[in-house]
């Protein structure tokens, strides 16, 4: 122990000397740090910085865990969803079933059409309904002057829509 204590009367002898020496001067004396302060204020702040580290780690992880759980939850939804779609369209192809419709239409009494006519459009009644609804048919729709170019069922179409009704 007699070393230590006279090793540290030297040093502070020496610090007392190098305070007079900057007293003479005219300059303030300096704090003199030992190196082993310096080596515990870097182990301190070391210390500090790793678990300030080590708790932003913690946090990211709990966030993007966070972040999974809600994409897992919108995942799911997504599937529900396409299962309940598949359910729908299945129960839509059997009502528009060309047998189920038929079995129907018998059951409310209704028989199969025999014959189809096509009832011929007035050019001026097909005029006042262009002019009407402001739909012009596409070019080669129909020829100035005739309407032999455009469909029955589009001329019907033009003159419903002048008279309110759906086509």
């Amino acid at each position: 122990m007699a070393v230590p204590l006279q090793h540290d009367a030297v040093r502070s002898a020496r610090n007392a000397r190098r305070q007079a020496v900057l007293e003479r001067a005219g300059r303030t004396p300096y704090l003199v740090v030992t190196p082993r302060r310096r080596v515990a204020w870097f182990a301190i702040t070391l210390g500090v910085l790793v678990a300030v580290a080590m708790f932003g780690a913690v946090l990211l992880h709990t966030r993007i865990a966070e972040r999974q759980r809600q994409i897992d939850a919108l995942e799911q939804g997504v599937d529900d969803a396409y299962a309940q779609y598949d359910v729908l369209r299945a129960s839509r192809a059997e009502l528009r079933a060309p047998t189920r419709l038929a079995n129907a239409a018998a059951t409310l009494g209704m028989v199969p059409g025999d014959e189809s006519r096509f009832v011929t459009v007035d050019p001026m009644t097909l005029a006042i309904a262009i002019a009407t609804t402001g739909r012009v048919p596409a070019g080669d729709e129909i020829v100035v002057g005739s309407t032999d170019r455009m469909e029955p069922l589009d001329q019907f179409q033009l003159v419903k829509q002048v008279a309110a009704e759906a086509p």
